[in-house]
């Protein structure tokens, strides 16, 4: 099979959903989870727990598969 026509792989990963917002685990290091336009229009990054407090909703989806252990900051977003 030509590698253009695999599909990449996915897993299962808790996402959560903030006033309509979902909010995803970084693709470098899934315990970092940003909002829409991360790393060009924002530079929010929370953990699970921030997110809860604040109320957002988990929501299982498939994902690309996420690192565990990638540096997410200011300077590596």
């Amino acid at each position: 099979m030509n590698t253009a026509d695999r599909k990449a792989e996915r897993d299962g990963y808790v996402t959560y959903v903030l006033d309509g917002v979902q909010y995803v685990p970084h693709y470098r290091n899934h315990y970092v989870y940003v909002g829409p336009g991360y790393g060009k229009h924002n530079f929010n990054r929370y953990n699970f727990a921030e997110l809860v407090l604040k109320g957002a909703k988990p929501k299982e989806e498939a994902l690309w598969i996420r690192g565990t252990k990638g540096i997410v900051n200011d300077k590596h977003p």
